[in-house]
């Protein structure tokens, strides 16, 4: 195909590099899953290149621990995974208790795990359930949140 038969509006014109402006796009809510964010190369209204950074989400919890008595982290672990706060949790408190050297209660431990495996199957569902909805399964939406539930 000539560079004759393209129309004028979608001809690649050389420009020079000053008239090129980076720019970040997204990522668009930190809740949304797939959390994506696009660094823009533009030339004028053209996008020239498109870098995608996936999983780009940085809410600064780390810093958050550093002014925590050990007794107050368990709130931040709560919100690491708004889908499964007792696997974090869990993760957290057992360290604790291995710092202290404390025994747990077989039970408690049990009870636990338990709790933390009901909260890994529904964290799948909602997975499942928006993952089908992006394909277009409006029904596995609809089941998946019925199952979790």
């Amino acid at each position: 195909m000539s560079s004759a038969t393209i129309p004028p509006q979608f001809e690649i014109v050389d420009r020079p590099l000053d008239t090129q402006m980076t720019i970040s796009m997204g990522p668009q809510h930190p809740s949304t899953h797939g959390v994506l964010r696009l660094e823009l190369v533009l030339d004028g209204e053209m996008v020239v290149k498109a870098t995608p950074d996936i999983g780009y989400l940085h809410t600064g919890m780390e810093k958050l621990f550093e002014y925590k008595k050990y007794q107050q982290g368990i709130v931040i672990t709560d919100r690491m995974d708004y889908l499964n706060p007792l696997g974090n949790n869990l993760a957290y408190v057992m360290a604790a208790e291995k710092l202290l050297g404390l025994e747990i209660p077989v039970r408690a431990q049990t009870i636990r795990v338990l709790m933390c495996e009901l909260q890994r199957i529904a964290s799948h569902l909602v997975w499942l359930g928006t993952h089908a909805l992006d394909i277009g399964a409006m029904t596995v939406f609809f089941y998946c949140f019925r199952e979790r539930e």
